[in-house]
C-alpha cells in the first residue's frame, strides 16, 4: 500500500512539474503576446497552473480546499480565451 502512495506522489510530481515547465513556456510568449495587445494571456496561464497544481495535490489528499466546479468553470473561460487569443 505504501508503495502504491509513493508511486501516486511521484505521478503528482510529475504533473506539477509538467504544470510549471508548461507555464515557463506559456510565459516566455509573453513578450510577443504584449506586442500583440494579449496582456491577459499571462494572467490566464498563471491561473490555470494555480488550478492544476491544486487538482494534482487535491488527489493525493493533500489540499482540501479543492473545488471542482470552481476548476471546471475557469477552464472553460480559460479554454474560450486562449482560442481567442490563437484567432
Amino acid at each position: 500500500m505504501a508503495e502504491d502512495y509513493e508511486k501516486k506522489e511521484d505521478k503528482t510530481l510529475d504533473k506539477i512539474s509538467n504544470t510549471f515547465n508548461n507555464l515557463d513556456d506559456a510565459l516566455a510568449k509573453e513578450d510577443t503576446d504584449l506586442e500583440n495587445n494579449h496582456k491577459t494571456r499571462a494572467w490566464f496561464e498563471e491561473h490555470r497552473a494555480i488550478h492544476e497544481v491544486k487538482k494534482a495535490l487535491h488527489e493525493i489528499g493533500k489540499y482540501d480546499k479543492f473545488d471542482e466546479d470552481e476548476y471546471n468553470r475557469f477552464m472553460k473561460d480559460y479554454e474560450k480565451a486562449i482560442e481567442d487569443f490563437n484567432n
